[in-house]
């Protein structure tokens, strides 16, 4: 495990005295020397090249992820190690000159990749196998692969912010439905009986980010308009097919399945929801305080952006995954400091509106549909100027509840319209 972390930090000269100290090194010894002696005879007037050589090789070793998603790079030096001088020096060049155009970015997406990778391999090995799989089954899974790496491919500025996203992608792959192995689950300290997923308050800003739709560039009408808070659909289902070979045509209808496509996410708002109550002190019920807000509204004669912008400040004063997960690199409290929010209040908004979609935390009513008049306020598209109890407000509402749950698939208008 040393050895291991020395080259995720890029230390390989500690990697190395680590190999050495193990019993690998008998091992690997004559074969690496003789590698090594034939391939610094050409490299002299490459500086950094042995790094590499030995960067890619002791990776080879120690990342099982590697022998899987980088094989093209192994058989590449592999053919350059007997290849010949010529081949050899080629090969470090080229692959010297990669790495030195690779950025932090690229390296922290590439690892929170291959942890989705590793949290949904089981399902795919299944599949492979030929265990069979009803259509919709098959559909959810791969709906939630896309779904994962849509969230994993987010580079971030260090290692630190990297692990927490891969930590968040093997969270929500164990509640979407992937097994995984033992100790991962140990290790992320995961629990069936209650669910977690935000470990930290940047977790909130990143699935906002990733998940909320944006739907302001869609046209009314087409297929991708939706305007629930949470949207998990990656391609267009009415998008052109006729030039696809009929394997890809079918996985494109399996990412487009509407039964699958509603089961993925309401499976990802419960699991949302269970998080922010477990461990980030949001066990209210959010319904009856939007309810009440609502109420109030009415009265004073305000409009739907008033009321989520009073839920939104609520929430960045509540909620924060610091109750229960505290990092070794946050800075401690000075004596007389309060703890600031750290979610943005755009970011606090979108939480606002996931949790009244959610429902009640009682199990009871967890499933029951959100009101007609709630879901008018989630929904986020109603004019700034529309208020709460007025005419075209009752209209919105009335076409919402006789639209039912098509209704997150509607214009404004067209929802309007049909509560006239």
């Amino acid at each position: 495990m040393h050895c291991i972390f020395d080259v995720f930090r890029a230390d390989f000269s500690g990697a190395a005295a680590c190999l050495r100290e193990s019993g690998l090194h008998h091992l690997l010894a004559g074969a690496w020397h003789r590698a090594s002696r034939c391939f610094q005879t050409h490299a002299a007037g490459q500086p950094g090249a042995a790094d590499v050589g030995f960067a890619c090789a002791l990776s080879a070793l120690t990342v099982g992820a590697t022998c899987t998603y980088l094989w093209p790079e192994l058989k590449a030096l592999e053919q350059a190690i007997g290849g010949g001088g010529e081949t050899q020096r080629q090969w470090a060049l080229q692959t010297d000159s990669q790495l030195r155009r690779r950025t932090m970015a690229d390296v922290s997406a590439m690892r929170q990749c291959l942890a989705v990778f590793d949290a949904t391999a089981p399902a795919a090995t299944a599949e492979r196998d030929g265990a069979s799989l009803p259509r919709r089954a098959l559909a959810e899974m791969r709906i939630a692969e896309a779904l994962l790496l849509h969230v994993a491919d987010t580079p971030q500025p260090d290692l630190a912010r990297s692990d927490r996203v891969a930590g968040l992608c093997q969270l929500m792959a164990h509640g979407l439905g992937f097994k995984l192995p033992r100790a991962l689950r140990e290790a992320l300290r995961i629990t069936d009986e209650r669910p977690s997923l935000i470990r930290d308050d940047n977790a909130f800003a990143l699935l906002k980010a990733r998940l909320e739709p944006d739907w302001r560039h869609d046209e009314p009408g087409s297929p991708t308009f939706t305007v629930h808070p949470i949207d998990v659909q990656m391609f267009d289902p009415a998008e052109t097919t006729g030039d696809l070979c009929a394997a890809a045509r079918n996985e494109r209808r399996l990412l487009t399945h509407p039964t699958a496509l509603r089961r993925v996410r309401a499976r990802l708002v419960e699991l949302f929801a269970a998080s922010v109550r477990n461990d980030c002190g949001g066990n209210g019920d959010w319904r009856q305080i939007a309810e009440r807000a609502m109420a109030v509204a009415a009265q004073q004669g305000m409009t739907c952006d008033n009321v989520l912008s009073a839920l939104g400040i609520a929430t960045r004063a509540g909620i924060s995954a610091r109750h229960a997960w505290r990092w070794s690199d946050e800075p401690a409290l000075q004596p007389g400091e309060t703890m600031r929010p750290a979610i943005p209040f755009d970011v606090a908004r979108w939480i606002a509106r996931v949790m009244i979609v959610a429902g009640r935390p009682d199990a009871s009513a967890a499933h029951a549909p959100c009101p007609a008049r709630l879901a008018a306020l989630v929904r986020g598209d109603t004019p700034p100027s529309l208020r709460i109890g007025s005419p075209d407000w009752m209209r919105l509402v009335e076409g919402i509840d006789a639209l039912g749950r098509d209704h997150w698939h509607t214009a404004f208008a067209q929802v309007c319209e049909e509560g006239r």
